[in-house]
């Protein structure tokens, strides 16, 4: 053999190698598509989801809290969320955790009637996940304890 690879090591090498790009490719992919579906993004609180739609979800909850506490307690909800979401007043994108496709996240204060918005940016379907989102984003601000009232 006189120093001559045995011969399944070169197919581990060449595995091996193969594995190398795949964080590339990955970040890569993330980028295209963050890319991608910036333009997709919703700003404004939508009147309703489309009757058709299958990848947002809408809901109103009672709850008589001042705009810039609502606005605390929708950040901290968005910081829990690790590193899947960006927060600005009235609009989140949260992320999902493997692939990081972004969701819009709107919500605005009538004093009194909180309204929630969630839609995916990609996809005619998004499995379920809004309707998640928005049962934890409700169950996070009944929880939360609120010290201020809307005027």
């Amino acid at each position: 053999m006189n120093g001559a690879n045995p011969a399944g090591n070169d197919g581990e090498n060449l595995q091996s190698q193969k594995w190398q790009w795949a964080p590339a490719i990955y970040i890569a992919c993330l980028l295209v598509m963050n890319i991608l579906t910036s333009p997709l993004e919703i700003s404004e609180m939508p009147d309703d989801c489309p009757e058709d739609s299958m990848n947002c979800d809408k809901r109103e909850v009672e709850l008589n809290v001042g705009d810039d506490e609502l606005h605390q307690a929708m950040q901290q909800w968005a910081d829990e969320r690790l590193f899947t979401t960006t927060f600005s007043q009235g609009h989140i994108v949260d992320r999902t955790l493997l692939m990081q496709f972004p969701d819009d996240v709107i919500y605005s204060n009538e004093c009194g009637i909180v309204e929630l918005f969630s839609k995916s940016r990609l996809g005619r379907s998004d499995l379920g996940v809004n309707a998640e989102r928005l049962d934890d984003i409700v169950e996070f601000l009944m929880d939360y304890e609120f010290e201020t009232t809307c005027q």
